[in-house]
């Protein structure tokens, strides 16, 4: 367990066991926020039973790694475990925060009854609830009683220091195309890629797609690859991680971000809450983005040059016109990644204070 001790406020704990723990998140608001907040990591819920000191916040973050059966399945049994556990940490006076990215899992496994009921349970146990927009917020609003804070919304912060090569040779061959599209992040069934990859090559004549993430699942991997061989080389597949702190050099390297997400079947909770990372770096590194006009996205894109279609539409008519008449590059001007993090942190400092003084009531 990281701790970050100093006097005042209680403890804010963080349970995240994300590969690259902490996960990149709050490993931004580790590097951001004051040290009044006390952060500290915990890998799962059991560490706290050992843990010295007095009791203080539990941050959740990625909750359907807290209810996964050794073998990687998500049950009602673990959820009902987890949800326990937190029923028990409250009555001995902790706090119970949920940082929601996304209110159900997004990969992986289809969305189970297993994960309705996690979400629900913690809904109803916790004293606040943190999100990244105002849209998340009023939706969450309709789904409890518990308290919402809106933190606001950031991007990774740029590394300095070299590139490492294959991302700067991707980034070579970005500003060499014609005009360069890219669709940056995990290689998931959420983006509907295939589709994705049909839309384009049908809509564009010039246009390069490039896209850049690692893959889970090795069969959509093959019929990605397969697209990309038939694309008359138009079509780019690079399915590797691309270090958080230097995604800014690929979105500077594009023309566009393209940032698709699926709201049928298991995804239709995009359409009332969604925190669309890709959207934001790409907003933070002064790229134009085309993306699905969804509550959230169309909140962090105002006043942008965006270009948000129709979710059952499909991206075909914005990429046309982007090919067509590409956003100017003086339209668009980065934001500061540090700036959004630290009012993130101060955000956090806030909701901490409040919890500190704040009397725990009873929760069924």
């Amino acid at each position: 367990m990281t701790v970050h001790a100093t006097a005042g406020l209680r403890p804010w704990v963080v349970i995240s066991n994300f590969p690259a723990w902490p996960s990149p998140y709050f490993a931004e608001l580790e590097r951001y926020a004051p040290p009044v907040l006390r952060l500290e990591f915990a890998a799962d819920l059991d560490a706290l039973a050992s843990r010295p000191g007095p009791v203080g916040v539990v941050n959740l973050h990625r909750l359907k790694r807290l209810y996964q059966e050794p073998g990687g399945r998500r049950t009602r049994r673990a959820a009902e475990a987890t949800l326990q556990r937190l029923q028990t940490l409250r009555t001995a006076g902790w706090k119970i925060v949920w940082t929601v990215h996304n209110l159900l899992p997004i990969d992986g496994q289809p969305v189970r009854a297993a994960d309705r009921y996690t979400a629900d349970g913690v809904l109803t146990l916790a004293d606040a609830v943190v999100t990244h927009t105002h849209a998340d917020a009023e939706y969450l609003r309709t789904l409890t009683c518990t308290p919402v804070t809106v933190a606001g919304w950031a991007a990774p912060t740029p590394v300095p220091g070299p590139v490492p090569a294959p991302v700067d040779a991707l980034a070579r061959l970005m500003a060499a195309v014609p005009f360069a599209v890219l669709v940056l992040g995990n290689v998931t069934a959420y983006k509907n890629l295939p589709a994705t990859v049909d839309t384009f090559t049908r809509a564009t004549r010039r246009a390069h797609l490039f896209l850049a993430g690692p893959s889970r699942d090795p069969d959509l991997t093959d019929v990605l690859t397969r697209r990309a061989a038939a694309s008359a080389g138009r079509v780019h597949l690079y399915p590797q991680r691309v270090p958080p702190g230097h995604a800014h050099v690929l979105y500077q390297a594009a023309d566009t971000a393209l940032c698709p997400y699926r709201v049928d079947g298991p995804w239709d909770f995009f359409t009332r809450m969604i925190h669309p990372s890709s959207v934001g770096t790409a907003l933070a590194s002064g790229t134009p983005v085309i993306a699905p006009d969804l509550p959230a996205i169309r909140e962090m894109t105002a006043g942008w040059p965006a270009r948000l279609y129709a979710p059952d539409a499909g991206p075909g008519p914005a990429l046309v016109g982007a090919e067509h008449t590409p956003t100017a590059p003086e339209t668009c001007s980065a934001l500061d990644p540090a700036t959004r993090w630290r009012a993130i942190g101060a955000a956090y400092v806030r909701l901490a204070q409040v919890l500190h003084n704040a009397a725990t009531p009873p929760r069924p």
